[in-house]
């Protein structure tokens, strides 16, 4: 049984929190993605209210999105420590809440140090109170996938897990595919639209990746999780055209109609 998911963070931000919850569930979604932070405490509301909200209206959370403000810091040797310990924290409030995945970013943009012994003990430990927790850290795919690769490599845990993103893997390394590298640590996705220039996060169509072809791969891997996260930003050409029920629902449906024809090709082989 596969699971359709909303991020919270679409637009429509003058909206109640709440009334964006019951709007994604209207649509059909099963479950909704937060951002696990208090960056946008301000249009989003409280994290832990927008939890209960969620989980009251029936709505599913398989996956939460660590901040990935200061994703540097894992590998600063001066700051690592302390964050992962705001890792572990988030860890604990996925097991609080039956949360599987804590995704993840090993980098932010290009002022990322490289990677380290010092970052890699840090990643290390946090995956310990993984491991003790029942929860999955998801590292997501981003501009620098040889990052995945070294942890991967020297952190042989079940828990430390993947987060496809279709989106970072058409504008950052469509030369790379990160399913052939990394799938057999697949269990949570990002899906997501661009047109290869830059990180748009645009709908399904609105860019030029093929989905056929993922989906009918991400269908015969079985997975389970599929998680849009789309925005109607400023760069979308429905900005400003929908409302937000109108922008969900051809989110959803444009969703499910790529996996059901995704699905029917992968059954003929």
């Amino acid at each position: 049984m596969i699971c359709l998911g909303q991020n919270f963070r679409f637009g429509f931000y003058d909206v109640p929190p709440r009334e964006r919850l019951r709007a994604i569930r209207a649509a059909g979604f099963d479950a909704v993605m937060f951002w696990w932070g208090n960056e946008f405490d301000a249009t989003d509301g409280d994290k832990h209210e927008r939890m209960r909200a969620a989980l009251g209206l029936g709505l599913k959370v398989n996956t939460l999105h660590f901040p990935s403000t200061h994703a540097d810091y894992l590998w600063r040797e001066e700051l690592c420590e302390g964050y992962a310990d705001l890792i572990i924290e988030a860890l604990e409030d996925c097991a609080r809440y039956g949360v599987e995945n804590l995704v993840l970013h090993t980098t932010r943009a290009l002022i990322t140090p490289p990677y380290n012994d010092a970052g890699l003990n840090a990643l290390g430990r946090a995956v310990a109170a993984a491991e003790r927790l029942g929860v999955n850290i998801a590292a997501e795919n981003t501009r620098f996938p040889a990052y995945n690769g070294y942890i991967y490599k020297n952190i042989p845990s079940g828990r430390l897990t993947l987060c496809y993103d279709t989106g970072h893997e058409h504008c950052y390394t469509k030369e790379k595919n990160i399913l052939d590298l990394f799938g057999d640590r697949l269990t949570t996705t990002h899906i997501h639209d661009n047109d290869g220039s830059s990180d748009q996060h645009h709908l399904m169509g609105e860019g030029n990746i093929d989905f056929a072809p993922v989906f009918g791969r991400l269908a015969r891997m079985g997975v389970k999780y599929y998680n849009l996260e789309s925005y109607c930003n400023e760069t979308s050409r429905y900005y400003g055209k929908l409302t937000m029920q109108e922008f969900l629902s051809l989110s959803y449906r444009t969703l499910t109609e790529k996996l059901d024809f995704s699905r029917a090709l992968s059954h003929r082989g």
